[in-house]
């Protein structure tokens, strides 16, 4: 039986994020984040983006 409850944690490189929810009736509007201290959650599927160790800022 899978878990449908914990948000999905998808591990990035650079703080800006992209998030669309997933593939076709799944999904929401695409939405951009940006994570300010070590991850960020997307307001409407709670997917959970973590910066990972050592990543480095956008350089702009």
């Amino acid at each position: 039986m899978t878990d449908t409850t914990t948000p999905e944690t998808v591990l990035v490189k650079t703080p800006s994020v992209s998030c669309d929810g997933g593939v076709g009736g799944l999904g929401h509007p695409r939405i951009y984040l940006r994570i300010v201290d070590k991850e960020i959650s997307c307001p409407y599927c709670s997917k959970r983006f973590v910066l990972e160790d050592g990543a480095m800022g956008d350089a702009h």
